[in-house]
């Protein structure tokens, strides 16, 4: 609440998406079509923070983070509570059945994603929870997995789950008492994508997607669920003709409410543009902040602003800045 309330009011800095996400969570808690339970949203950040830890990385004062807990921020929270907690009224379905997440690099979104899925099988380990985690080139997928084999090793619990490791197939899998869970990462050219039949799907890297019958075939193995969920994540691409950007535009027209999609939740990080040119202010350090939600804690202001002069002063890599650090599309005229 203090993380969307600090944004609404102007005393955080958010690019114009963050504050319509933020805004359309204060419209949800106030419509009448839907209830608003914390419970299992809370469980899933209790069972992260309490056992998950970092598996690499430094803090901003080159400090390892390696064994250190893997405590979320605000805007993930406010993440994992938008897509668990709205029930439409006097059931038990939930509201949200896709997410698309833009988020810029070095956010932290491949372990989060990852812890995640591990908080949702066990969340949803009566339902017999499978989970299934896909990248667009199998090394992006195995970091996930990767991720969620150190933490099980961590907390001594390797040998009550049977973890396949080798070149036919990557996953982890175990029958927890009243139910079960089941990971896979795969890539997302991989033949199995046919025969999938999970609960939860997480995709990575939507902006290297061909078509949006690649996303829909992963999509639609949740169908036998009822509180199935889609979670697409991404940076910016390079092609204004993808069906990543194309999803993104959409998203903005959801939000903007032009459009009604009452079971996509939405959350783009990006810097602001001109409406009429285009154009951002790329070496300003508050579109910095507005495209980078974890400014200053994963990713230092001080690096953006290294980044945004040496893209002002060599064009080549101008591009690679305004897509990979600012989430800004790009065609190749401009």
């Amino acid at each position: 609440m203090e993380y969307a309330n600090s944004i609404v009011e102007g005393r955080k800095v958010a690019c114009k998406e963050i504050i319509q996400a933020c805004k359309r969570f204060f419209r949800d808690l106030e419509n009448p079509a839907y209830d608003f339970n914390p419970k299992d949203a809370e469980f899933v950040i209790r069972i992260i923070e309490k056992t998950f830890v970092h598996q690499k990385g430094e803090d901003m004062e080159g400090h390892p983070l390696r064994g250190r807990p893997f405590l979320l921020q605000p805007w993930q929270k406010f993440v994992v509570y938008n897509l668990l907690g709205f029930l439409h009224k006097g059931t038990k379905l939930r509201r949200f059945k896709e997410a698309f997440e833009m988020l810029t690099r070095k956010q932290g979104k491949t372990p989060f994603m990852s812890a995640l899925a591990w908080g949702l099988g066990l969340l949803e380990r009566k339902s017999g929870a499978e989970i299934v985690i896909v990248g667009a080139q199998l090394k992006q997928a195995l970091q996930s997995f990767n991720f969620l084999n150190y933490n099980l090793k961590n907390m001594g619990e390797e040998k009550n789950f049977r973890i396949l490791d080798n070149n036919q197939e990557h996953s982890i899998s175990g029958e927890l008492g009243d139910g079960y869970l089941r990971i896979e990462t795969i890539a997302g050219n991989s033949d199995r994508m046919d025969s999938l039949n999970t609960l939860i799907q997480i995709l990575d890297e939507l902006h290297l997607y061909r078509n949006a019958s690649q996303y829909n075939t992963i999509k639609e193995s949740g169908k036998a669920y009822r509180n199935s969920l889609c979670i697409g994540i991404t940076t910016a691409g390079d092609n204004m003709n993808s069906f990543c950007y194309n999803r993104m535009v959409y998203c903005q027209k959801v939000l903007e409410g032009t459009i009604q999609d009452e079971q996509l939740f939405i959350f783009i990080a990006k810097a602001d543009q001109d409406p009429e040119t285009g154009e951002v202010d790329y070496t300003n350090p508050i579109e910095h902040e507005k495209a980078n939600l974890n400014y200053n804690v994963s990713v230092s202001a001080q690096d953006l602003m290294n980044d945004a002069m040496q893209a002002q002063n060599d064009p080549q890599q101008r591009k690679s800045f305004l897509a990979k650090s600012l989430n800004i599309y790009t065609s190749a005229m401009k």
